[in-house]
């Protein structure tokens, strides 16, 4: 399906970013923020830009995965849901001290990612270590999360 869209928007004149090697991270912060229109350069249609950015997320996805803690966090905010319409059919009140233990769980793990560093802060942390500077308009979403696994990885060494 990828393929067959990938040579559609060829054809177009708007030109969208055609993989996490050539976006770059200024431009993913922007989408993850709710810019869609940063997967492209120039007018575009918003409805090409939702796909677009399903491409690009997709294709993190398969390339980085999702960490153990964000797994973890899903799980929770599915528990709470299924528990949140136990209350509403059963009218259990035990469910809802249920719901309230899953939120503190789910406290827990935000402060890892949720609340946690923005991407600049990261930034700054990663180009201290780095001994240079990244700049987020010329470093490409894969060459950030690349540094930053192998970041992650040389501390717990």
């Amino acid at each position: 399906m990828w393929q067959k869209l990938k040579k559609i928007i060829s054809f177009m004149p708007v030109r969208y970013w055609g993989s996490i090697d050539e976006m770059p991270l200024y431009n993913w912060i922007k989408c993850n923020n709710g810019r869609l229109e940063y997967v492209r350069n120039g007018k575009g249609n918003r409805t090409l830009d939702i796909v677009n950015w399903m491409r690009l997320y997709n294709e993190y996805l398969a390339t980085f995965g999702l960490d153990k803690r964000y797994k973890k966090y899903l799980e929770i905010k599915r528990k709470i849901g299924l528990l949140q319409a136990e209350y509403v059919i059963k009218k259990d009140r035990f469910k809802l001290t249920e719901i309230e233990i899953q939120e503190a769980k789910l406290k827990d793990l935000e402060v890892h990612f949720g609340d946690g560093k923005s991407i600049e802060t990261i930034l700054m942390y990663l180009s201290m270590h780095l001994g240079y500077k990244l700049n987020p308009k010329e470093t490409t979403v894969k060459e950030y999360f690349t540094i930053l696994n192998e970041y992650g990885k040389s501390n717990k060494a």
